[in-house]
C-alpha cells in the first residue's frame, strides 16, 4: 500500500468539491488518521481547493488534480492545477493580535491550511502550480504519569 497513489481530476467548481472530500476522506481512512488528523487534512485540502476555484482561472474554467500516497509515515496530498502562477507559502501570516477592523481581508484560510498539516510545499513545475500536504500517520503517544503508593 505504502507504493500506490491514485489521483482525481476534475473541473475547479465549487460543485466538485464532495468529491474532493470523498476522495481525501478514503486516503485518509486507508492511512489510519485519527477522526482529528483527518479532518484537519480535510479542511487543509478544502481551503486549497475552494482558493483554486475562486483564484487560479479568472477567465475560463480549469483543472485541478489531486493526488495521494502513503510513505512509510505520512499521507501526501498533491494538488496541482495550471492557473495563474501562485505561491501560498510566499503570503506573509496574517496579525493575529490586530483589531479586527484594522486586519486586511483573506489570508487567514492559507494561515490556518498551513497549521493544519505536519509540511506543505509548493512547486511551479512547468505551467502548473504544485502543492504539497503531509500528514504524518503516527499517532502521538500520551505520557501518563503514574501515581505510585
Amino acid at each position: 500500500m505504502e507504493n500506490q497513489a491514485s489521483s482525481i481530476t476534475l473541473e475547479a467548481s465549487l460543485e466538485n468539491l464532495k468529491a474532493v472530500n470523498s476522495f481525501i476522506c478514503k486516503w485518509a481512512k486507508r492511512a489510519n488518521l485519527s477522526p482529528r488528523s483527518e479532518n484537519n487534512l480535510l479542511l487543509a485540502v478544502e481551503e486549497v481547493y475552494v482558493n483554486i476555484v475562486k483564484y487560479a482561472y479568472p477567465e475560463s474554467l480549469g483543472k485541478v488534480t489531486i493526488c495521494c500516497r502513503m510513505d512509510k509515515n505520512s499521507l501526501i496530498s498533491k494538488i496541482k492545477d495550471a492557473g495563474i502562477p501562485f505561491n501560498p507559502l510566499e503570503v506573509p501570516e496574517p496579525r493575529l493580535v490586530s483589531r479586527l477592523e484594522e486586519r486586511k481581508e483573506g489570508g487567514l484560510g492559507l494561515f490556518l491550511m498551513q497549521k493544519l498539516v505536519d509540511n506543505v510545499g509548493y512547486e511551479r513545475e512547468g505551467n502548473y502550480n504544485v502543492l504539497t500536504l503531509v500528514k504524518s500517520r503516527k499517532k502521538k503517544i500520551k505520557r501518563r504519569e503514574s501515581k505510585d503508593n
